[in-house]
């Protein structure tokens, strides 16, 4: 039975703690208010109220925080890293957070993880989603994409809310164009480069407009090699992938963008790396259209192309023992004896890639597209002569 006496002690006690904790909040504020006012009380403060200190610790200023971080503080350590990454000192940060990371919470591993790719800290990130530290994000699906992680393992609402495609069964030409071509590429940079060249085309749409139709990027992520010399030019097995999938039958050309490699055109198919300009993508997309480079070919090219007579390009005239035509002007193509020429003067896009297409070859590459004894040499059939060279490859293994 509760007696009035013991009211009394009841409320006494709940009175001191009151007051308890009334002055422990106090002194906890007062510790904190020390702080702001000189970095050399901080770990004083610290020490006698670490909860209070944690909680209000993004107030403090840099120096208390750093003073917390080299002295213990699992929390200090990572708010001050992530101070270091917004200033760009990220090998400085890395010091803070790897020992602190584990402990922290989803959105604090979140935030870490969006200014490290701000940054451009790939290795890091890779460490990150190895030891499972990513949340589930948008950053860690960008992580799968720069690594060339298999398409099954990237999120399809992702790619949906990103522009590309996870499959080939999900495309669909254009009827209203000239020619259609198949984007691809194996890693992030190459799908954000390829939705840039396309967007940059349906600005300014070149030759002219419904000449080309471009398809959403098609991540193919391991499923395709690629050599990585940058000094080389930019190849890629498609051997491997011709049985893998079911190719879109309304498209001409591919363009892939491996991670290096000099840009190229090889019997309809574009290889380019991720850094490549875009008007490096337009001088490409001509040869397309049977355009030859003006700076001087190699010499197993030149072996075959300038033994030629008369028009072999748009942009070509090979004179063995011809005249060649009024107004062309020599070209660099063909070197030694044989002499090349070129429609124009100055110099065009066919020989520096840096230069805008000009009017008259704009000129060239619409009548060569309207061009109805034109025929391009169209992926599909790059890939068949490829077939029957593995199946003469297979027959000869098994003689």
């Amino acid at each position: 039975m509760i007696t009035r006496a013991n009211l009394r002690v009841y409320g006494l006690v709940l009175l001191s703690l009151v007051v308890l904790t009334s002055s422990v909040n106090r002194h906890a504020r007062l510790g904190h208010w020390l702080a702001l006012q000189d970095s050399n009380s901080t770990l004083s403060g610290y020490y006698q109220f670490p909860d209070f200190f944690e909680q209000n610790l993004k107030t403090l200023p840099k120096p208390s925080i750093e003073n917390l971080a080299l002295n213990g503080s699992e929390y200090a350590k990572f708010i001050w890293a992530i101070k270091l990454l917004k200033e760009g000192n990220a090998d400085r940060a890395k010091l803070y957070w790897q020992a602190a990371v584990a402990k922290q919470s989803v959105q604090h591993r979140l935030n870490l993880a969006k200014l490290l790719l701000e940054l451009n800290r790939w290795d890091e990130l890779s460490e990150l989603t190895e030891q499972g530290l990513v949340p589930e994000s948008a950053i860690l699906e960008q992580i799968k994409l720069h690594f060339s992680y298999p398409p099954e393992s990237i999120s399809s609402a992702y790619a949906h809310q990103a522009g590309f495609l996870l499959s080939l069964q999900e495309l669909s030409a254009e009827n209203r164009c000239e020619y259609n071509v198949l984007m691809m590429s194996d890693h992030r940079a190459g799908i954000i480069k390829l939705k840039r060249f396309s967007s940059a085309h349906a600005l300014t749409p070149e030759p002219s407009v419904n000449s080309f139709c471009f398809s959403e990027p098609v991540y193919i992520g391991d499923n395709i090699a690629c050599q990585t010399n940058p000094l080389k030019a930019a190849t890629c097995n498609w051997r491997s992938l011709i049985k893998k999938y079911v190719w879109p039958k309304n498209y001409d050309f591919i363009v892939m963008m491996p991670r290096e490699g000099r840009g190229n055109v090889r019997a309809g198919i574009m290889q380019l790396n991720s850094q490549s300009s875009y008007q490096l993508f337009l001088h490409e997309l001509m040869h397309f259209s049977g355009f030859e480079d003006e700076y001087p070919v190699p010499k197993n090219k030149q072996a075959w192309l300038c033994t030629q007579k008369g028009y072999v390009a748009p942009n070509l005239f090979v004179a063995n023992n011809v005249k060649p035509p009024a107004g062309w002007q020599p070209s660099e193509t063909c070197e030694g004896t044989v002499k090349s020429y070129k429609p124009d003067k100055k110099w065009s896009i066919m020989r520096y890639q840096q230069l805008p297409l000009s009017a008259k070859y704009r000129e060239l590459w619409i009548e060569q597209i309207e061009n109805n004894h034109y025929k391009p040499v169209r992926y599909h059939d790059y890939f068949t002569m490829l077939s029957q060279s593995l199946v003469m490859s297979d027959k000869r293994v098994a003689d």
